[in-house]
């Protein structure tokens, strides 16, 4: 195969390999830059995907710890005067109400920082979507572009 890619390696078969799951068989295919560029952009957004769906799946542990957090004041409410709540790297002593507040605020803002990731996934996918019918287009089955 005639590519050059700059992440890239040899796979099975002298297959030129990329990282994300971008191959290019054994054929002669020439790649112009812009092309290559394009292949480029396609792994920088794959890349950028997969760190997304990471954080995805940060937050919604974070989220869940302060569900979990929000039942157990709510069954402790009653018999006890104040509850610890971390702030930063500090312990403070609140009432169930100020906790209870504390804990709706961070999910909220959790909730806001998930919708945002969601809606920088979708983007990044369209665009990956556009990359991947246009390189297909263009080189058909000598191009393998799977990111999932």
């Amino acid at each position: 195969a005639v590519v050059s890619t700059q992440s890239g390696h040899y796979g099975r078969g002298g297959n030129m390999v990329e990282q994300t799951g971008v191959a290019v068989s054994d054929h002669e295919i020439h790649i112009k830059y812009e092309d290559q560029e394009k292949i480029n952009q396609f792994a920088r957004y794959n890349n950028k995907l997969l760190e997304i769906k990471d954080d995805l799946t940060a937050k919604s542990k974070q989220l869940q710890n302060l569900t979990d957090a929000a039942q157990d004041v709510e069954e402790l409410e009653l018999s006890e005067d104040s509850f610890p709540f971390q702030l930063g790297e500090v312990f403070v002593e609140m009432t169930a109400e100020q906790t209870n507040n504390m804990i709706t605020t961070y999910k909220a803002k959790i909730d806001k920082d998930m919708q945002a990731l969601k809606d920088k996934s979708a983007d990044i996918e369209t665009n990956m979507k556009e990359l991947k019918s246009e390189l297909y287009g263009k080189f058909g089955s000598a191009i393998n572009l799977e990111y999932d």
